[in-house]
């Protein structure tokens, strides 16, 4: 029987980070089927961090923030987030704003903001999100990319106009910081998600921008976010969350 990975894999290899991104953020994807799945079945998300992964993943750091001791973990269309000190501070009608004007603010904004741009998050979210916390020149083509994915993934999945399709089933693990500057930050974000034999990770790129008091992201090159992902095989290079959940 043809899985979820396999027909979304099908029918295109975009990659969406909502997490969260992202996510989301993520958020369909992926090349041969490898991380996350966009259908109504599946295996569950890992869960957040253990111990030993948070430790596996610090074994090479990056310069950046000092990640936060006590973290919360949120679910967000099934996948798993840090949250705490830094943001999200509002999360009201689904949304996530109020991000700390810091570099884990702008992490956590990029694994919040990402995973709402998703079909997963359904319209009433992943619109006003892209209207009002992604700029850049190729935001209107990552809106309609994401309207034509949804309505493609509604029809299959037999779900109501306006309601969320299926669940992302994936974990942000682990961060780094690129180059920083007080209102340009680069953000990358480890994701981990079943694969055919075990978990798999993709890395996720993304400038977050300080505009009008709150973190936004920089909507990726042509409005997809295949050119923003990457299937990772090693956790080298990212500082780990710490165990929680």
């Amino acid at each position: 029987m043809t899985d979820d990975i396999t027909l979304a894999a099908r029918r295109r290899t975009r990659a969406l980070v909502a997490a969260v991104a992202a996510v989301v953020l993520i958020v369909v994807a992926v090349v041969g089927g490898l991380v996350a799945t966009v259908g109504r079945r599946g295996n569950p998300a890992p869960a957040p961090p253990s111990a030993s992964t948070a430790t596996a993943a610090q074994s090479a750091p990056q310069p950046g923030p000092t990640t936060p001791a006590a973290l919360e973990w949120v679910t967000v269309a099934g996948a798993h987030l840090p949250a705490g000190a830094d943001g999200p501070r509002d999360t009201s009608a689904g949304r996530a704003r109020g991000f700390a004007h810091t570099p884990m603010g702008a992490v956590f904004a990029a694994a919040h903001i990402s995973v709402r741009l998703s079909p997963q998050a359904g319209p009433a979210v992943f619109e006003p999100t892209l209207r009002e916390q992604v700029v850049g020149p190729e935001a209107n083509r990552l809106l309609a990319a994401l309207e034509e994915e949804y309505q493609e993934l509604r029809a299959q999945f037999g779900v109501a106009a306006g309601e969320p399709v299926g669940q992302l089933y994936s974990t942000v693990t682990g961060y780094r910081i690129g180059s920083a500057l007080p209102d340009v930050i680069e953000v990358g974000l480890l994701i981990e998600g079943p694969g055919q034999s075990g978990p798999a990770r993709v890395a996720l790129s993304a400038q977050m921008r300080w505009v009008d008091g709150d973190w936004a992201l920089q909507a990726p090159h042509g409005g997809d976010w295949n050119t923003a992902v990457v299937l990772v095989s090693t956790t080298a290079g990212y500082t780990g969350f710490p165990a929680g959940g």
